[in-house]
């Protein structure tokens, strides 16, 4: 029997189960500031003939949660060749992945009636993969067997996995899975002991905890778990000042941390895999980058294909949504529809709010569209509280779909552009978010980071109320925490924490 020597070279723990503590990415992550454990770690069904999918953007750590999963493996005593890791990038076409894995799987485990656990880093390099993944499931060659594939566009993975119908198993658990950066509760329980113990105290790391915290802000109640936490005002405003700048990324907070900057190359390496996965699809860098220009320029607006097509030289307003909705596959970008009010629907004919979905994305294109230094031009921005104000719309967006889809019933089925909006009323009022969730039929959101609140910064708010039966809003503040007759104020921060 002869072994491949790549897949020897992939699966040193084969030889020697001690050989994962040597593996570069748990080097890596045992030598960071940033111990980040994803909680998606723990939303995996390892006993189950299952096949999950893992999307998520280049560099979130994708690889790094699979060696994880490897590890824990080995600590719990499975034996060390039922586990297959391959990345395939190097893999051509479906042929070559099944030839790959059958010669693990009749050559190297150590029995089929085992169970064994396949890992597939970025399987959609391959094209049509899910060929692949059909022969062997329809040949029998998974029985016993758990597989996670990875993939870094949505895409991708949407279309191929629509081709395995009743083919990927059942389990209790989501078979599709997301990973993004850290949400600012992660950052902030990683970052701080005094706030991981205290959110661990109040029992803030369980969803329906933290639904019930939100049903007590629309009774116009604050809870008293979030006047525990102003006890930590300080450190909590000081690591939401740190996440406007490095976002939610693990190598991004920890270089800052080493560094107190980000260096050139980070920035870079991110905008190298965006512009790989565009010239992939086949779209060009120059209207790329006048895209992205016009995204930053109306950051904050709501917007047409036709107004982003301005002071560009691109011919067409369906070039500009292609470009847009690449980047949203991409997780680069999210854009939200307005709320049709009488509906309860997206309006999809109106303008549409375009955010970035971590803030380092946005000050890493701002650089290289500008060519300006990216670490000081980022920290120049930051001057500006209207861009402050514009960033944190960002994040709140980003929190709010990825808390609609937590509060949804339909996982397989989610889509967060019926579950997150924003509405504009006739007199040009605006709420930068609707809610529609479990928890309430709408939820109007503003955000006013800003030192003072006035009457003036609830009108959206009020407006909103009066057309939609809402009972109450939600403003995220700068640091205010108060009741009034028509919304919660709340310091964005302590928001963040329970979203």
């Amino acid at each position: 029997m002869s072994i491949p020597i790549e897949l020897m070279d992939q699966n040193p723990w084969w030889k020697n189960p001690k050989a994962i503590l040597e593996d570069k990415y748990i080097k890596a992550l045992t030598n960071s500031k940033v111990c980040w454990l994803p909680r998606l770690k723990y939303k995996f069904d390892l006993s189950a003939d299952v096949i999950y999918t893992i999307r998520g953007p280049r560099q979130v750590g994708k690889t790094t949660l699979l060696k994880e999963m490897i590890k824990d493996l080995l600590d719990l005593g499975v034996h060390p060749r039922a586990i297959f890791y391959y990345t395939c990038e190097l893999i051509n076409n479906p042929r070559e992945l099944v030839e790959k894995i059958s010669a693990y799987l009749d050559q190297i485990r150590p029995s089929p009636k085992q169970r064994t656990y396949l890992f597939l880093d970025e399987i959609s390099s391959v094209r049509d993969w899910q060929k692949a993944i059909k022969y062997l499931v329809d040949t029998g060659k998974l029985e016993n067997t758990t597989t996670i594939l990875t993939g870094s566009h949505t895409l991708d993975i949407k279309k191929a996995y629509e081709k395995l119908p009743g083919r990927r198993g059942q389990t209790e658990e989501t078979l599709d899975k997301i990973m993004l950066p850290m949400k600012f509760a992660e950052y902030a329980e990683t970052l701080n002991e005094d706030v991981r113990n205290t959110m661990r105290e109040l029992y803030l790391l369980s969803i329906d905890k933290r639904i019930e915290l939100l049903q007590q802000l629309l009774q116009g109640l604050i809870p008293e778990e979030i006047k525990e936490l102003l006890f930590l005002a300080k450190e909590l405003e000081k690591l939401f000042q740190d996440y406007l700048i490095t976002g939610g990324t693990a190598k991004v907070v920890d270089e800052y941390l080493k560094h107190n900057e980000i260096p050139e190359y980070v920035y870079k390496t991110y905008i190298d895999v965006i512009l790989g996965d565009l010239t992939r699809w086949n779209k060009r860098e120059s209207y790329l980058r006048q895209i992205i220009n016009r995204v930053i320029e109306t950051l904050g607006n709501p917007v047409g294909w036709n107004t982003l097509k301005q002071e560009t030289d691109i011919a067409h307003h369906n070039t500009i949504a292609e470009y847009v909705d690449t980047l949203v596959d991409s997780f680069v970008l999210l854009y939200l529809y307005h709320y049709d009010v009488n509906q309860k629907t997206p309006a999809y004919q109106k303008e549409k709010k375009i955010h970035f979905q971590d803030p380092f994305y946005l000050h890493a294109m701002r650089a290289w569209v500008s060519g300006k230094e990216p670490f000081d031009s980022t920290i120049e921005f930051l001057k500006e509280t209207e861009n402050i104000g514009k960033i944190a719309e960002g994040i709140v967006a980003n929190h709010l779909v990825r808390l609609a889809f937590l509060l949804s019933k339909q996982k397989q089925l989610f889509t967060y552009e019926t579950s997150v909006f924003y509405w504009r009323g006739r007199k040009d009022r605006e709420v930068d978010f609707v809610l529609k969730a479990e928890i309430d039929s709408s939820v109007p959101i503003e955000v006013k980071y800003q030192q003072t609140i006035s009457r003036k910064d609830l009108y959206g708010i009020i407006d909103f109320l009066k057309v939609s039966g809402a009972s109450k809003g939600i403003l995220l503040s700068k640091d205010k925490l108060e009741t009034k007759r028509n919304a919660v104020i709340i310091p964005i921060w302590l928001f963040l924490l329970i979203v």
